[in-house]
């Protein structure tokens, strides 16, 4: 009688650790790929570091690969994004100074839905013992519980509208909640779509000594802030709205 008992639960003991072996597998493989991308880059452009932090060295360098430029800017904003590198501002210039506003911010639009997706996903994959290992604990287990609630749709406009506020860990944290990936992406891009074309204006009318246009742009974000705060009841009553046809 006693074997019989005992077989179970040294088949369960097995298996769990089984899973735990090929979970930690996973996250060492996506390390591993990982690492071995800016590895690559590195080797091929040893000042790459310095070219992704410094406008200039960064429209130098799409300059130089003209034909291909417009490739490498989505690639570098999808691994922004993905990553949650902090040098957003200075690859938006960029890319105004080579491509112009209107191409920038499609560029930029499409690689921010990529990289939100990808890193959503990635989070959702190699679960919540891979993004311990990158942000605090207690971090991700706050920002997880907030988006199982029926306020998340609410908190993912205000953080990704706010610029400054740091993405990476909200993106991954919503990938260990009950969220759906596409859902998340499209309104995680939609919030960050404002402060990102203000951004591009503000840099194109910089490139083009428009002084007026630069005060449009602080003037227009002004009135944009003002309309949040002031509406920002019915705002939030008609997110929590969508929210709920989302989760249909």
């Amino acid at each position: 009688m006693t074997d019989n008992n005992t077989e179970p639960t040294t088949n369960t003991g097995k298996g769990a650790r089984v899973q735990k072996a090929f979970k930690y597998l996973k996250i060492a493989v996506f390390i591993a790929i990982i690492a071995g991308i800016p590895l690559t880059i590195f080797l091929k452009y040893p000042d790459f570091g310095h070219i992704l932090t410094d406008r200039d060295a960064l429209s130098a360098f799409l300059a130089e690969n003209e034909g291909q430029n417009a490739i490498i800017y989505f690639v570098i904003v999808v691994l922004t994004v993905a990553i949650g590198l902090p040098i957003g501002q200075v690859i938006n210039f960029a890319g105004v100074f080579i491509f112009g506003a209107p191409l920038t911010y499609a560029l930029s639009i499409g690689g921010t839905a990529v990289g939100t997706f990808v890193a959503f996903n990635i989070a959702r994959y190699l679960g919540k013992e891979f993004v311990i290992m990158i942000f605090k604990e207690k971090n991700v287990e706050k920002f997880t519980k907030m988006l199982d609630t029926s306020k998340a749709y609410v908190a993912i406009v205000l953080i990704y509208l706010i610029p400054g506020f740091p993405k990476d860990i909200f993106t991954y944290a919503a990938g260990l909640s009950s969220l759906r990936s596409l859902p998340f992406t499209l309104t995680a891009v939609a919030a960050r779509s404002p402060a990102m074309l203000a951004t591009m204006l503000f840099a194109h009318f910089i490139s083009t000594e428009n002084y007026v246009g630069v005060g449009a742009v602080f003037a227009v974000v002004a009135a944009f802030l003002i309309f949040v705060v002031v509406k920002r009841k019915r705002l939030f009553s008609y997110i929590e709205g969508l929210h709920e046809k989302l989760k249909r």
